[in-house]
């Protein structure tokens, strides 16, 4: 908790250039957004718009509370996380086939978004603590991070569960395990790839097949992939203009506001527009690296490094997914993609980095 006399001492001394980039890149999405469902209300602005208010409180509330006190409630959290995720799959009601939502009151709440961050919290106390650094550390973690990864696969969210496990890679990385542990994984991982294609669903093996080649079901599974393409070819060098993109206007674009809106961005500010937009993300994960070197506390990197694979992955897939370069999987372009549940989580989990950029000594000890 903040032990500064006053909250103006204690946000000097945060991170200002990662809240910038952090305002900007909301303001772009909330102003595609706009574009996206524009001709059908303001609906989803408004909505947007509130997640983004609930979000900026969570992070001041996290900012409050300190990472410190987060550590220390990581076990408790994770057991609350594989508890909803349980009863998530047992009494959830289904969406679209999948048990991921829970519905309170006219909103939606994804509680696999908060695992992300309980699962950094969590990993980072572990490996903390750790005394060993080889086989039976990796062991440990995989079974810790194994248990949530597999309700979220069970519900089912392959694209969730290969975050929690990028996740997972990050924070290993970031607590010194030898790198020979990851090279066996990365062997193991693609020796599995014949055993897990058995274990996907049917429109999960399609996605990838329509990835491989979306002209195998053009008018389908590899519509939406085609269609994104088409978005962001046509934008160019400069873009066609905000609220001038074809293909969301004419509802050729899929879902613009959520899994595909960076196509709807490109197409709109064009190349240069987006490789600003990308270069934003790089700003932002420098940032949190930053943080992290600068911090002596080893917790607050591991956690750092469970953020930034977190971060760079949603950026690297949902990006990807637009161009045709990776499989759909649903995932958030963060701040920018219409949600609250990724949204509040994200601003949730640098609410407790930037809490480390407090010079309070008894952070630390």
């Amino acid at each position: 908790m903040i032990k500064r006399n006053s909250w103006v001492e204690a946000l000097s001394a945060i991170d200002m250039p990662l809240l910038a980039i952090v305002i900007t890149l909301y303001v772009l999405g909330v102003m595609t957004i706009y574009s996206a469902t524009f001709g059908q209300g303001i609906a989803y602005v408004e909505r947007q718009l509130i997640n983004g208010l609930v979000a900026a409180v969570v992070m001041l509330v996290f900012l409050y509370l300190g990472i410190k006190r987060m550590f220390d409630w990581s076990y408790v959290l994770y057991g609350g996380l594989v508890l909803a995720l349980i009863v998530l799959l047992l009494l959830g009601n289904a969406t679209r086939g999948s048990h991921r939502w829970i519905y309170i009151s006219g909103f939606a709440f994804q509680p696999s978004e908060v695992g992300k961050l309980v699962l950094c919290l969590t990993l980072a106390r572990f490996l903390a603590l750790e005394e060993t650094n080889g086989l039976r550390k990796l062991l440990k973690v995989m079974c810790l991070a194994g248990v949530s990864g597999v309700l979220v696969l069970l519900e089912p969210d392959l694209g969730t569960s290969i975050v929690y496990g990028v996740i997972t890679i990050s924070c290993l990385w970031l607590s010194g395990l030898p790198k020979r542990y990851f090279v066996a994984m990365f062997a193991l991982g693609l020796a599995a790839l014949p055993v897990m294609w058995m274990f996907l669903k049917d429109y999960q093996r399609l996605r990838i097949l329509t990835f491989l080649n979306p002209n195998l079901d053009p008018l389908g599974a590899g519509y939406n992939v085609i269609q994104s393409r088409i978005a962001v070819g046509s934008g160019g060098i400069f873009g066609k203009g905000f609220l001038q993109g074809t293909q969301s206007k004419l509802q050729f674009l899929p879902e613009p506001h959520t899994d595909f809106i960076f196509g709807v961005f490109a197409e709109e500010f064009g190349f240069l527009g987006s490789l600003a937009v990308l270069s934003l993300f790089a700003l932002l994960i420098w940032r949190i690296v930053v943080i992290a070197l600068r911090s002596k506390d080893v917790r607050v990197k591991v956690f750092a490094g469970g953020l930034s694979g977190w971060l760079a992955f949603h950026v690297f897939e949902s990006v990807g997914m637009s161009m045709g370069l990776m499989p759909v999987t649903g995932l958030a372009l963060p701040f920018m993609s219409y949600g609250g549940s990724s949204l509040i989580a994200i601003c949730g989990a640098l609410g407790l980095l930037l809490s480390a950029c407090l010079d309070i000594p008894a952070r630390y000890e």
